[in-house]
């Protein structure tokens, strides 16, 4: 049968603090997924980011938010934190700080504690955080040691139950972060990265994130890439790479420019790849890639000389004018019906006009989904398709409308990356749905 997997981000999980992280909820959530045969939970970026997951302050950092209250209370690290109320949308601030201090004045170094703290990415953020707050060195280390702690308990958890982790790859760091502070000589920074005008930008898109030196890292055997993925490895166990089309070729913007001023130089492409898979600890089967988009047919031969699995994002693959799959032919893919930038299904039905939404019921049910109602016939189909694995979102599964999307690209909009779920309840109660009967 086929492989199936939910997504949800951690900070979506339900909280008693304002935000999901990695406390008995978390625990909660793969009880569900394991009890309903479900493989995979993707998670996306769980980096230390300045403010969008997609922005890593450090590829070695976890997002403090994440810390778990009440497993500090369970070490006896603090008291009795107090609850705050939040609905559907995460409360971002510091209203965990008070209790971390407090956690930071009872924590005994141990043996454990030591070992972690030798990872140089880690103690490399750490100083960065320092000269950017008036923190010490050793309270950023203390938060980094606990909040790796809790995830890789929750992720051995996970593994115990037979759910496999899927965390995100971010292509770029952003301006200011620990990785382009301490390991320069990787960055070009007479350049910004980004994409060309097209349809929807006239001026083209800027990421905040200086471009690669490609130069500079093929001197070195590609380490400093490699590196990020082998820690990546201890955190997941597959790898979501975003931005492949960037290790082909990648769009570079000379800094203060539009992306009119901008072109296309090539990437690490082969030489990296042959790298990264030399001594084993990384194996093609590890990672999953992201190729959606514009994508060249040099970027294609490079996905399919290494046998990668890519995405698929059904509303995307779908012709609904002549009813057919424009992408059923390939069984080394990931579906989706729309991943953390898509609609909801729920949300892109709505959209449709009236002929294209009879036009998607009649392909549904000329692929033997006829279901209830459309999110369960889509989910139908992304498990009969020739798709290895498929992955659908928790409001998917729901049935939730527009307002419980993840994000917007290219819009600074107050409710990206703040949806999270009150209560498993619904989610409970619908799961069953995504299932071959």
């Amino acid at each position: 049968m086929k492989e199936r997997g939910v997504l949800l981000p951690i900070f979506s999980l339900p909280s008693k603090y304002g935000i999901g992280d990695f406390g008995y909820e978390a625990y909660e959530f793969v009880d569900i997924l394991s009890e309903n045969g479900i493989n995979y939970w993707e998670i996306l970026p769980i980096n230390s980011c300045d403010k969008l997951p997609y922005s890593p302050i450090s590829y070695y950092a976890i997002d403090e938010n994440f810390i778990s209250l009440d497993k500090l209370k369970e070490d006896g690290l603090i008291k009795n934190p107090r609850k705050r109320a939040s609905k559907d949308r995460v409360i971002y601030n510091n209203y965990k700080e008070k209790y971390y201090k407090e956690a930071f004045e009872n924590f005994k170094k141990t043996n454990e504690y030591s070992e972690f703290a030798k990872n140089k990415g880690i103690k490399k953020y750490c100083k960065y955080m320092s000269e950017r707050s008036k923190q010490s060195e050793s309270y950023y280390m203390f938060l980094q040691y606990i909040v790796y702690k809790q995830w890789i308990e929750l992720k051995k958890y996970a593994n115990s139950k037979n759910v496999k982790i899927i965390g995100d790859l971010p292509a770029y760091p952003p301006f200011a972060s620990s990785e382009t502070e301490y390991n320069s000589k990787y960055y070009d920074f007479k350049f910004e990265a980004g994409t060309p005008p097209d349809y929807y930008n006239e001026n083209g898109q800027k990421w905040g994130s200086y471009v690669y030196n490609i130069k500079n890292m093929k001197k070195d055997n590609f380490n400093y890439l490699i590196n990020r993925y082998k820690y990546y490895l201890k955190l997941f166990d597959k790898i979501r790479v975003d931005y492949f089309r960037g290790y082909d070729s990648f769009f570079k913007i000379p800094f203060g420019k539009s992306g009119k001023f901008g072109n296309y130089e090539n990437g690490v492409s082969y030489d990296f790849f042959d790298e990264l898979f030399k001594s084993g600890e990384v194996k093609i089967d590890d990672l999953i890639i992201e190729d959606l988009g514009d994508i060249r047919e040099e970027t294609v031969a490079l996905r399919r000389h290494y046998g990668f699995t890519r995405q698929k994002i059904l509303q995307f693959a779908i012709d609904l004018y002549n009813g057919y799959d424009r992408d059923n032919e390939s069984e080394n893919v990931v579906i989706f019906p729309g991943n953390h930038d898509c609609q909801t299904i729920y949300g892109w039905y709505k959209t449709l006009s009236d002929s294209d939404k009879e036009n998607l019921k009649r392909f549904l049910a000329n692929n033997g989904c006829n279901n209830i109602n459309v999110n369960h016939g889509i989910m139908q189909y992304c498990l009969k398709c020739k798709a290895k694995i498929a992955i659908v979102s928790v409001q998917d599964i729901i049935g939730l409308d527009d307002s419980s999307r993840i994000n917007v690209p290219g819009y600074n909009n107050k409710n990206n990356w703040s949806w999270k779920l009150n209560d498993f309840k619904c989610f409970r109660e619908r799961i069953g749905d995504f299932r071959l009967e």
